[in-house]
């Protein structure tokens, strides 16, 4: 992508390469001293980035790291705390610097979704101190174990999803 250029490594993002990942946006956010039930995570398809309600390049340059990024694999959750550190390895090394506001085409995402607009799967049981490790990079353990356990639930969905008592639809993409 030409917005970021090659990072440190001299590798170059190629937005698309690995479409079949996840996104992890935190919807409601627990609070431990007043609020002691868990919150809750949206988890989307990349392509919900490029949705036609999400401000560009915000959602553009979040779906060019998502999807593009040299170290991803196939299935993986990313939260912004995890895409905040890997743009690290870039010369600009800030969203402030790249020139977009990431929560910006996340809240739109949030929005779509609400809306109906944008497909996405709802998973609660998200604790206060996992919401918090959501918001900082520096907390990858107790985010890379958030990470585990919304991998088995999505993969619990789509195996649902796929049973031929889903209604599901030909063509049907599951997020």
């Amino acid at each position: 992508m030409r917005r970021l250029g090659p990072n440190a490594y001299g590798e170059q993002l190629q937005p698309g390469r690995v479409a079949d990942c996840y996104l992890g946006i935190l919807l409601e956010q627990p609070l431990a001293e007043i609020a002691p039930e868990p919150g809750s995570v949206l988890v989307v398809a990349p392509a919900a980035l490029l949705h036609g309600e999400i401000p560009q390049p915000h959602g553009q340059v979040l779906y060019a790291l998502l999807t593009g990024h040299p170290d991803r694999a196939p299935r993986d959750v990313v939260f912004l705390a995890d895409l905040t550190v890997e743009l690290r390895a870039w010369p600009k090394q800030t969203w402030t610097a790249v020139g977009i506001s990431p929560e910006a085409a996340l809240l739109a995402v949030v929005d779509g979704w609400r809306g109906g607009h944008v497909k996405g799967l709802e998973l609660g049981g998200v604790s206060a101190e996992e919401a918090r490790a959501l918001a900082r990079p520096a907390m990858a353990y107790l985010r890379e174990q958030l990470r585990a356990r919304l991998a088995r639930e999505i993969s619990r969905q789509y195996l649902r999803w796929l049973h031929p008592t889903s209604r599901r639809r030909p063509g049907d993409t599951f997020l």
